[in-house]
């Protein structure tokens, strides 16, 4: 699944055309989580000729998956509904915008079957707080939609989950709004932020460079087309014509 995911993501980060990589599921739930059930084969295979431990491999690769969904340009975009437990969970904090009904339901529920969300607590800390993660995954409690969004962890909740469909079009259609190449720099130095008690002198010096750059890069080229279509009160270019997927309700 992982590697299936992640070669659709590389995939779509080449296509020019490509504005937004939307995350749903066919069926009663986002994701449940990891799949346990052969863990008893899982534990049966051995260490490759490098030593590394092929679970540590595979948890790892996850991670990395993550991460990947972090430094893309495209926009990523979660329609939750149902359960979203764990890795599942992970990936809607990874995303840039969550968007659930109340019926979802979200949980860490690793620790209690002995495990760790090692690779998911970078992205869900990031996204929520590092106290609230506290609260989630010691206890393993389990939020519904509309906890979710009141702790962050959801961006927008539709009214219904029959409204969500909608409401994930109506996003959808902000996000295509915007410039394609203003939208990618943006994620760009969004992935360089952090706190700026967290950084240091030179850090925030030379963020301030790159984004100078940027923005000096988008005054003389989108820029031109976006002033130009808001004081004609028109669509600028790159919104005439963009096509959104069709969603149903689940």
């Amino acid at each position: 699944m992982v590697a299936a995911l992640s070669k659709a993501v590389d995939q779509a980060e080449q296509m020019d055309d490509v504005r937004i990589i939307l995350f749903t599921a066919a069926g009663k739930a986002f994701s449940a989580g990891g799949d346990l059930g052969n863990i008893s084969d899982r534990l049966a295979v051995k260490p490759g000729a490098d030593g590394q431990d092929p679970i540590a491999v595979g948890n790892r690769r996850y991670g990395e998956f993550l991460a990947r969904l972090i430094r893309s340009s495209k926009v990523t975009v979660a329609c939750v509904h149902g359960a979203a437990m764990g890795g599942g969970a992970g990936l809607v904090c990874a995303v840039d915008i969550a968007i659930g009904s109340p019926a979802a339901r979200f949980g860490f529920p690793e620790a209690g079957i002995g495990l760790v969300p090692g690779q998911i607590l970078p992205f869900v800390s990031a996204r929520i707080g590092v106290q609230v993660a506290r609260r989630l995954m010691l206890t393993g409690e389990r939020i519904d939609g509309a906890e979710a969004h009141r702790l962050g962890l959801l961006d927008y909740l539709a009214e219904s989950e029959e409204a969500l469909p909608a409401r994930v079009r109506e996003i959808l259609g902000s996000v295509v709004a915007t410039a394609p190449a203003a939208s990618a720099a943006t994620k760009c130095l969004l992935t360089q932020m952090r706190p700026l008690s967290a950084q240091s002198h030179e850090a925030l010096t030379h963020y301030l460079d790159t984004a100078s750059v940027k923005f000096a890069q988008q005054m003389r080229s989108e820029a031109v087309e976006g002033v130009t279509a808001a004081r004609e009160r028109r669509p600028a270019l790159w919104n005439v014509g963009a096509e959104l997927p069709p969603l149903a309700a689940n």
